[in-house]
């Protein structure tokens, strides 16, 4: 298996280095810290991830501007020029739809061209990256000195033949590597980058900022990270799956920035890569269609069974009535039980609401991400008598003078308040959370305020085992004892009926605001919906409606298959070349829905 070499060139005249090996499926990866194509390919520490990556795929990778084989004089080395190179790359190589994956600070040029193009990333994989730059979430004095000290190591060794400057790095990067491994580091950091152009990348990354960017990804994503990263610590990794919607978190046993072959948990990545990618145990990509390349753009329907399913509900659907289904006002569930529990939740917060002196009144949610918890309370809040107010405030996003900020906004609440802590069991190596946060529920009762603390999160799979999170951590006994026994909820992910009406009330509703008036769906389309794995919670489900009722002409009562795609969307014909033998039927048949 042997590479080959190209080159392309920028919008602003800068010559950039790409390397293309093995077949298949193309996997683009975005460029990280420091890299040196054809150094990186020979290297120990890189080549048993290339290897194997381009085992079943076509791995594409690139040197960013300023590094390895690209241009090294170049003026521009922001993030919009990483992003740009990244586009121009992609279209140099004529890749229509593409698995992209993002290592380190590539994770973040790699969210940001996700959201630009979602209709051309398949997959989206994220390993050991932040939404924060290291600069931005500095917090100590300390902390900006030593940022500091190593920028001054860049500037003074960088390029010298004694590697004792760069061996801080290395060693941070990868703690339990042999003696080669750290040789060929040190060597990598001197043949890659100049002392300045080493210095202007580290600079660029520091201050990235992707925060607002990743709730706004609607692709499959996959967020790996090693639990005891000491490059970019594990809760960073956590706030990334946190953020991004659906996103899957698989922490590894590996204190590694840059996972090697030795280690026990090198397998269990790759596993978990291929199975998400759509790769069979035997090897190679399923072969649904005829065409290879057809495959990669939508991954098999979300999950076994699903496809089954939906077809025996959606052909068997004539009409449906949403009133039946629904819970608070403009939010429709199918299953029954989920139903329940939300309504057993909000009739408990009205209780809360209306005791005259203080009575603990605390709950905890579990959900599954974008489910629609958020949602839910401020419908909930809508829904209840008199002037209630709705603050909230997420742990994963805030840092320490943040959070008690937001908490110290309640000290002038006069009216009754519902306060939402949202992935209340973020930041797991942190002390001061729930230090921060008890004595806001202790005063709640002390002061006879009636102020209820829905506390929310998303992680493991079942509210049992994110209690157990929280237990694990500092205070956290402490913080679950201020939950009063029936108060806690699991709200499960959505299932095939779920989504189907949910997407359904969500076009009644964005007809609506369109001023258009939707009478019926296409079943080809709602089975679309099922099949397709991005749109597998509420949050996707709202902006996929919006965006489908807008294609719609004008005069138009119906939402046809055709309304769900822009002109030469590639997942339109992906989908139909995998589905059309069993869907076929649903063509031109449509369902009445009802308020």
């Amino acid at each position: 298996m042997e590479q080959q070499l190209g080159f392309t060139t920028a919008p602003d005249g800068v010559s950039i280095c790409y390397a293309t090996v093995g077949d298949g499926p193309p996997l683009v990866k975005a460029p990280n810290w420091l890299s040196h194509l054809e150094y990186d390919w020979r290297s120990p520490v890189w080549r048993h991830w290339w290897e194997e990556l381009a085992r079943d795929h076509r791995l594409i990778r690139f040197d960013q501007r300023g590094i390895g084989l690209s241009d090294w004089n170049v003026e521009d080395m922001s993030f919009d020029a990483r992003v740009s190179d990244l586009e121009t790359v992609v279209d140099a190589l004529d890749l229509e739809t593409f698995a992209l994956l993002g290592i380190s600070q590539g994770g973040a040029a790699a969210v940001e061209y996700s959201v630009r193009h979602p209709e051309r990333v398949t997959h989206l994989v994220i390993y050991g990256e932040f939404a924060l730059g290291g600069k931005l979430r500095d917090r100590t004095k300390e902390e900006v000195e030593e940022r500091e000290a190593l920028v001054t190591l860049m500037r003074l060794g960088w390029g010298r033949e004694n590697p004792s400057y760069r061996q801080v790095f290395t060693n941070n990067f990868m703690p339990a590597g042999s003696v080669e491994h750290m040789d060929w580091f040190n060597e990598l950091q001197r043949v890659s980058a100049s002392p300045e152009n080493a210095v202007r990348t580290t600079d660029v990354t520091a201050n990235i900022d992707v925060r607002d960017r990743m709730p706004q990804i609607a692709v499959p994503t996959l967020v790996l990270h090693g639990r005891g990263d000491s490059v970019v610590q594990f809760e960073f990794g956590r706030q990334v799956a946190a953020l991004i919607p659906g996103a899957k978190l698989v922490p590894l046993d590996s204190q590694s920035h840059i996972l090697q072959e030795s280690e026990p948990t090198w397998p269990v990545f790759l596993s978990e890569v291929r199975s998400f990618l759509g790769v069979t145990e035997s090897g190679g990509q399923p072969s649904a269609a005829s065409d290879p390349a057809q495959v990669v753009s939508v991954s098999p329907p979300s999950a076994a069974g699903d496809e089954a399913e939906a077809l025996s509900l959606i052909s068997g659907m004539d009409e449906v009535s949403l009133g039946r289904f629904s819970v608070v006002p403009g939010y429709s569930k199918f299953d029954e039980v989920t139903r329940n529990v939300l309504k057993d939740a909000r009739q408990k917060i009205a209780e809360g609401m209306g005791q005259p002196t203080g009575k603990r009144e605390n709950h905890l949610f579990w959900a599954a991400p974008g489910s629609g918890k958020t949602y839910f309370a401020v419908q909930t809040v809508a829904s209840l008598p008199g002037n209630v107010l709705y603050h909230e405030l997420n742990l994963a996003q805030l840092t320490e003078p943040e959070f008690l900020a937001g908490l110290r906004e309640m000290d002038g609440f006069t009216d009754p308040c519902l306060c939402l802590i949202d992935e209340v069991d973020a930041k797991p190596e942190e002390v001061w959370p729930y230090e921060v946060l008890l004595p806001y529920l202790d005063a709640a009762v002390e002061r006879n305020a009636r102020f209820v603390f829905v506390m929310a999160g998303s992680s493991g799979s079942s509210v049992s085992e994110m209690k157990q999170r929280i237990a694990a951590r500092p205070k956290g006994n402490d913080m679950l004892s201020r939950i009063p026994g029936g108060n806690e909820y699991q709200i499960p992910a959505m299932r095939v009926g779920d989504r189907v009406l949910v997407v359904i009330s969500q076009f009644l509703q964005a007809g609506r605001e369109a001023g258009k008036e939707v009478q019926s769906v296409e079943k080809l389309g709602l089975y679309f919906v099922v099949a397709t794995p991005r749109l597998a919670n509420a949050r996707q489900l709202r902006e996929f409606a919006v965006r489908a009722v807008d294609r719609m002409p004008p005069g138009e009562d119906r939402i046809k298959y055709d309304h769900l795609f822009g002109a030469g969307d590639p997942e339109n014909k992906t989908f139909w070349a995998q589905s059309s033998g069993s869907a076929g039927d649903l063509v031109n048949r449509y369902l009445a829905v009802r308020d």
